[in-house]
């Protein structure tokens, strides 16, 4: 049977509580500036989206002085104190995953300035120029190739002034060539900065419908390539391997893309992209994907859940392994609070392949790992945790409402056989050990 997964996103939206006395009410000027170290760890850590043209979904600049006094977007109080509280958040946290998480030290910065009762820079005060442009945007870097396959939509998306959010889905079919080629790199190509906020590209066995189509859920043999969101980079595939496409076959693609418009703007429209560096020039192994976790998933109401699983990797399946991972895709729901998975060795050497302490939702991107083995009699171990809000008991499953637990990561060669599925690893089997308590 065909799973389903959600990908429902929720905002960046803010939501605040007082930050001066009641007697004492900030006076906002428009011409004010703000403080050199408050204007430098903001350009640092926030204004990617939150600049003066805000991006990726962004409700707010937080750029000026008086940006910072304003009322929050949602709730009382100011700005500056949500972004406080939203910077040292264990859940949808700010500035989001994969960006560092703020320090102790930036977070005193802003915290100092609101307790001095947030003033305007001195008079005749001069700052150094900020290094600007960290905390939120995507990524270049040297990709060391020019690519040679652009994924567009045939059409581009009209975001609805009245939808905050949208989910959409765009089938992108690749004529099919002569020789088999390798994906090397995978570049998003982003159109409309302030309503984009995330996309996927997936491959899949048939034709997706071109036509921008909303989309809750992908199919399990929909196999994910790339996730992007602000903050993460191109994916550059190691020189040992690269995605394949295969000579002779249309190649269908799905790029999936979560648009975002809380400021309610009118006549947005994306036509969004992803580039793919091709070589035909193959090299030694394909790349593929597989889940680690599982789905023995029962969430107590009210309650805090985790749920440890552990993998053997055994010998009948040797002639497979070892193999190498070089990146991990955590997926929760929206119960989940937070995922480790690592591999333990039989020396009892232990490897962190992704460890999320604040996982959220509405903010899904993979995280690099370097070329780990995994072999015959490693372990590896995967935690999840939930926080089950509801007054039911949470199962695994397809929908929002239910939950899931996979690290899904990218590795080579790629296991060709006909009993071999990606979700195999995390499916019963005399291998899989999992166990879960309350917390």
């Amino acid at each position: 049977m065909k799973k389903r997964f959600v990908f429902a996103l929720l905002t960046f939206a803010a939501a605040a509580v007082p930050a001066c006395s009641e007697d004492v009410e900030p006076v906002v000027d428009s011409e004010a500036l703000l403080p050199c170290d408050v204007s430098q760890l903001l350009q640092q850590r926030c204004q990617n989206c939150h600049g003066v043209n805000t991006q990726f979904g962004a409700p707010m600049s937080l750029v000026t002085h008086a940006d910072l006094l304003a009322a929050a977007v949602t709730g009382s109080g100011s700005v500056a104190e949500r972004s406080v509280t939203r910077m040292q958040a264990t859940t949808e946290r700010m500035p989001p995953p994969p960006n560092v998480v703020a320090s102790a030290a930036e977070v005193a910065v802003l915290q100092g300035w609101i307790d001095a009762g947030m003033p305007a820079r001195a008079a005749g005060e001069t700052c150094d120029g900020g290094s600007g442009g960290a905390g939120g945007g995507g990524g270049g870097g040297d990709l060391g190739c020019v690519p040679s396959i652009a994924l567009t939509a045939q059409h581009p998306y009209n975001m609805p002034a009245d939808k905050t959010d949208s989910q959409i889905c765009f089938g992108i079919d690749v004529p099919a060539s002569v020789a088999k080629r390798h994906i090397t790199a995978i570049v998003p190509r982003l159109d409309n900065k302030k309503i984009i906020h995330h996309i996927l590209l997936m491959q899949a066995p048939s034709s997706v419908p071109a036509a921008p189509a909303p989309c809750d859920f992908t199919q399990s043999d929909w196999k994910l390539l790339y996730a992007w969101g602000p903050g993460a980079p191109p994916q550059k595939l190691p020189p040992e391997a690269g995605f394949p496409i295969e000579g002779g076959e249309t190649i269908h693609f799905v790029m999936q893309v979560h648009y975002n418009n809380l400021q309610g703007l009118v006549g947005e429209q994306d036509q969004s992209g992803i580039d793919l560096c091709t070589t035909e020039t193959l090299r030694p192994h394909d790349a593929d994907i597989m889940a680690f976790g599982g789905g023995e998933i029962s969430l107590t109401p009210a309650a805090t859940t985790e749920m440890t699983c552990d993998l053997t990797v055994p010998a009948v399946v040797s002639s497979y392994f070892p193999v190498t991972i070089f990146q991990s895709w955590p997926h929760m729901h929206q119960l989940g609070r937070a995922m480790h998975s690592e591999l333990r060795r039989p020396d009892n050497s232990v490897e962190v392949l992704v460890d999320v302490p604040d996982y959220s939702f509405d903010y899904q991107t993979t995280y690099p790992n370097n070329g780990i083995k995994l072999g015959v009699g490693d372990v590896v171990r995967t935690s999840c945790s939930w926080h089950n809000t509801t007054n039911n008991t949470v199962t695994f499953g397809e929908n929002t409402a239910d939950e899931m637990c996979f690290n899904f990561v990218t590795y080579y060669p790629r296991i060709n056989s006909t009993q071999w599925t990606w979700l195999a690893p995390a499916s019963p089997s005399p291998y899989l050990q999992c166990s879960s308590q309350l917390k």
